[in-house]
């Protein structure tokens, strides 16, 4: 059992990093997008519901706190299909061997 644990911690350190550089190439975008043109390095997240007048809305956000709202989203959302693929993607290898 311990070595289905460490495949599947070693798994999720992968998702991790994934996310971490789809994250870092969107914020780097974010840098240039500033670099040139300048603006605020504050940022305000806002839903607002179709039909609706009320937004929810997040502000003052620094770039650190975008990164991890970003990385904690796209964790949240794609993190057990991603670990599910890539297992079967594992297994699959492994039938081969």
């Amino acid at each position: 059992m311990k070595t289905t644990n460490a495949i599947e911690k070693a798994l999720k350190n992968k998702i991790h990093i994934e996310v971490e550089n789809i994250v870092r190439g969107f914020m780097n975008e974010l840098t240039k997008l500033y670099d040139t043109y300048g603006g605020t390095s504050w940022y305000k997240i806002v839903h607002r519901e179709q039909g609706y007048d009320k937004e929810k809305q997040i502000t003052c956000l620094t770039k650190a706190n975008v990164r991890s709202i970003l990385e904690k989203m796209i964790k949240e959302n794609h993190g057990e299909a991603m670990l599910n693929k890539k297992s079967k993607q594992l297994l699959a290898k492994l039938e081969i061997l």
